[in-house]
């Protein structure tokens, strides 16, 4: 059976607009789920040294920690920069839990799982690995500037959580320590394989791995913020609105009269920013990162694609590849569908068939793109499915 890996998927039996409503950026909350192997087909918990072969070459995506202590990259790396595995090797068995950062560069099912989350919330995600030996910690009490989906996938873990310590947003960046000794008694929680736990950004938390070697996976959510979109408004405008690059004077460090003048200067360029359309801009960049971090089906399948495209007619069954942002946008002279890395463009008479497709979910027939003949049909269909857009679907 077929698992279709996105954020309902973790969150059940929770439901996602239960949990966007309730919980999202307000509370904690475990996913007791006593299914050891529900993470099966998302992990291997036994590739993990054939993981660690994958980050060979990248040390810096490679940490080594033990509660407040953090080994250089210089002290597991070899003289031709790459990862010294047996030092890795030797650091876990003297307590030291291995962290594997970015996984959904590696596995594709985890990146399916990413990006299946971008596509849900607009929001872009991150997936690590940490590999905990016996009654072993990795980070100390610590908070995240981002929201964090836990998932346990092998052995168990102790998470210790405080949910009345949690740092304003204003002091995230600055990522100060914690200090422990000022800590109340935790809120404690026993995560086993097949759990999930949501830790909202801001929170003060830590965990320990109990009597076997642990295994957990982190999402992390990066939910934009305003100074995001005002950053992205304004980078926008400076297209075409001089006064956002305009230069500052001199001396306007010194001189006291220039300092004064200067908020003429940028109460100006913030009412600009007000205006919807530049809203609209910065957004519209923000999307665009989006769409750009989407993966269309593996390169390997192009070439059965060309060949099945000689066999496209309008009864042909098809469906969007999922999951994968994708949206509609003007060109010059019509409009043009992106995904992905790619453009795929047509008159002004195929924005009704390039909206359909971008929003579309479920299984359609090559003659239901609406707004084309037949010929044109049959032509966009068999040009997306080579571009990896469109999956052709076995026809019962």
């Amino acid at each position: 059976m077929t698992v279709e890996r996105s954020l309902a998927w973790l969150l059940q039996p929770l439901a996602v607009e239960t949990f966007l409503d309730q919980i999202w950026g307000a509370r904690h909350h475990h996913i007791e789920r006593q299914c050891a192997g529900y993470f099966d087909s998302l992990f291997d918990s036994s590739a993990v040294e054939e993981l660690l072969e994958f980050f060979r070459p990248e040390p810096s995506a490679v940490l080594l920690v033990r509660g407040d202590e953090k080994k250089g990259t210089d002290t597991y790396r070899l003289a031709d920069g790459a990862v010294d595995l047996v030092r890795v090797r030797n650091d876990f068995a003297d307590g030291y839990t291995i962290v594997l950062n970015g996984l959904q560069r590696y596995v594709h099912a985890i990146a399916s799982l990413s990006h299946a989350i971008e596509v849900e919330l607009n929001f872009e995600t991150q997936v690590n690995a940490y590999v905990t030996p016996p009654e072993s910690q990795g980070f100390g009490p610590h908070h995240d500037d981002h929201d964090v989906l836990i998932l346990q996938i092998q052995g168990s873990k102790t998470w210790h959580l405080y949910p009345d310590v949690v740092v304003p947003p204003r002091e995230m960046p600055r990522r100060a320590p914690v200090v422990t000794a000022g800590l109340p008694v935790p809120t404690d929680l026993h995560l086993e394989p097949g759990d999930v736990l949501y830790v909202p950004r801001g929170q003060v938390h830590a965990a320990e791995a109990n009597a076997e070697p642990s295994i957990h996976l982190t999402v992390g959510i990066y939910a934009p913020t305003v100074l995001t979109l005002i950053t992205r408004a304004l980078g926008s405008l400076s297209f075409r609105d001089d006064r956002v690059l305009a230069r500052l004077p001199p001396r306007h460090l010194d001189d006291a009269r220039v300092r004064a003048s200067l908020g003429v200067v940028v109460r100006d360029v913030l009412r600009a920013v007000e205006d919807p359309g530049a809203i609209a801009e910065g957004l519209s960049s923000m999307e665009d990162v989006l769409v750009r971090r989407g993966r269309c089906g593996p390169v390997g399948q192009m070439v059965s694609n060309v060949v099945e495209t000689a066999r496209i007619d309008g009864q042909t069954l098809v469906m969007k590849y999922q999951p994968l942002y994708s949206r509609v946008i003007p060109i010059a002279g019509g409009v043009a569908l992106q995904f992905a890395q790619s453009l795929v463009s047509g008159g002004l008479d195929h924005e009704a068939a390039m909206a359909f497709l971008s929003t579309s979910t479920g299984p359609f027939r090559v003659r239901d793109l609406p707004g084309l003949r037949a010929a044109q049909q049959t032509e966009l269909a068999r040009r997306l499915i080579v571009d990896g857009f469109l999956v052709r679907l076995p026809d019962h």
